[in-house]
């Protein structure tokens, strides 16, 4: 039972990193909000949340893709980038309770952040099965994550401006439901309801989201467990 809660060394590097970077950035912020002259003002925590958690969601990403994979076993292996993304949950908290706001949900954001390691984890666990070398394994992650999380939202602008949208939130009603595939888009639209922002196309983003990558990292995780089975393992 114990094993479960062991963690490789480079993990654990990894995950400090994780909390470090944040715990730097989130102090520089309260300090800059400190010295403000115009007093307390929620909205300011507010947004500043919101600009966090969407780093989080960035900075994992990149992290997860140099993750260190060993265990055979993959349910330890969903386990330990559980742990890691529930590292920065204090620090989320050190906002709301600075800032003084309380009706912000940290479930759903969190929840993006597992679904989209758990989909890097299992594209990585599939490559240690292919036998691809790490510096390819390197290169094919940073290509997908560009594509997923920057190069369709690039996609959407100068499709928003070929097609004359007037988009005025992040769940516009105007947008192809195929962006919302990207987690990105569909976390900051979330945080941005959350602080205020309009909606206008309900849960179907999140849905579609959370959906569509939950299907494909099972079916990674299928596609994985077929090569070891060929293989013997």
């Amino acid at each position: 039972m114990s094993k479960i809660f062991q963690i490789n060394k480079r993990n654990k590097g990894l995950i400090l990193a994780y909390v470090l970077i944040l715990s730097m950035v989130l102090l520089g912020y309260l300090f800059m909000v400190a010295m403000r002259a115009d007093g307390y003002q929620p909205e300011i925590y507010e947004k500043g949340y919101m600009y966090f958690i969407i780093l989080a969601f960035l900075l994992s990403t990149m992290l997860l893709s140099l993750w260190e994979i060993k265990e055979k076993d993959v349910w330890k292996g969903l386990f330990d980038v559980f742990i890691f993304t529930i590292s920065a949950v204090p620090l989320i908290l050190m906002i709301f309770m600075v800032g003084q706001i309380s009706r912000q949900d940290i479930l759903f954001p969190l929840l993006f952040q597992i679904l989209w390691g758990v989909t890097i984890f299992s594209i990585k666990n599939l490559f240690r099965d292919l036998n691809i070398h790490n510096t390819g394994k390197a290169f094919l992650l940073i290509i997908f994550n560009f594509f997923i999380l920057i190069l369709s939202m690039i996609y959407l602008y100068f499709y928003s401006q070929y097609a004359n949208l007037v988009i005025t939130t992040v769940f516009d009603k105007d947008i192809p439901s195929i962006f919302l595939l990207n987690p990105l888009i569909s976390l900051i639209g979330y945080l941005n309801e959350q602080i205020g922002g309009s909606n206008q196309m309900g849960r179907l983003p999140i849905i579609i989201c959370f959906v569509f990558w939950g299907i494909f990292s099972s079916s990674i995780f299928y596609v994985s467990n077929k090569i070891k089975r060929h293989q013997g393992v």
